[in-house]
């Protein structure tokens, strides 16, 4: 498999390749400077595989696995500024759930800042709220859900649902309300 390019820093106003093969696609009030800091946030290198077209950057074994990415962006706790899902992976970077979710939140310096980076399926939003932003459900295999909790700076870890509760416990899924949300952007 060739390496195609790393996520090098562009400062000319363009997409780099990484942010650029991300954000394909989507519709995100991000400006370019953003999406290409989030792309470098995420140590993603290009690989010669269209339908799977990324691997870790610095792992040469991970050339050998390349993975997909989607990304969602979405106002999480409606203050008019976006963050940004993403998910992606494969059974080497993940483990047995293949997929590794991250999210991107604006701090105070306004950079855009990785929380999360765990390992489960697309979270769920639940109603619940602590600090401003919702709580998050991200499926994992077996009969516990953990639940994410911000703290005031990032999420972490803050309980769970058992199995038995899933299906009367009130959500919405993370790809349905960033398609909502993209759809009502005014640009």
């Amino acid at each position: 498999m060739a390496f195609l390019c790393s996520c090098a820093k562009n400062d000319d106003g363009q997409l780099n390749p990484i942010a650029e093969n991300i954000f394909r696609n989507l519709k995100s009030k991000l400006s370019v400077a953003q999406k290409n800091q989030i792309a470098d946030s995420l140590y993603f290198v290009l690989v010669a595989d269209t339908l799977a077209p990324f691997a870790l950057a610095g792992d040469s074994s991970a050339l050998a696995y390349p993975f997909s990415a989607q990304a969602y962006p979405i106002d999480l706790n409606k203050d008019g500024i976006e963050e940004l899902f993403v998910s992606y992976g494969n059974l080497y970077t993940s483990g047995n759930t293949g997929v590794e979710i991250c999210v991107f939140i604006k701090n105070d310096q306004g950079i855009y800042q990785r929380n999360l980076g765990v390992s489960g399926m697309l979270p769920n939003v639940l109603k619940t709220v602590g600090n401003g932003y919702p709580d998050l459900l991200i499926g994992v295999p077996g009969m516990v859900y953990p639940i994410y909790k911000w703290n005031g700076n990032k999420y972490e870890l803050g309980g769970q649902l058992l199995d038995r509760d899933y299906q009367q416990t009130p959500m919405y899924e993370i790809d349905s309300l960033s398609s909502s949300y993209q759809k009502n952007i005014k640009m």
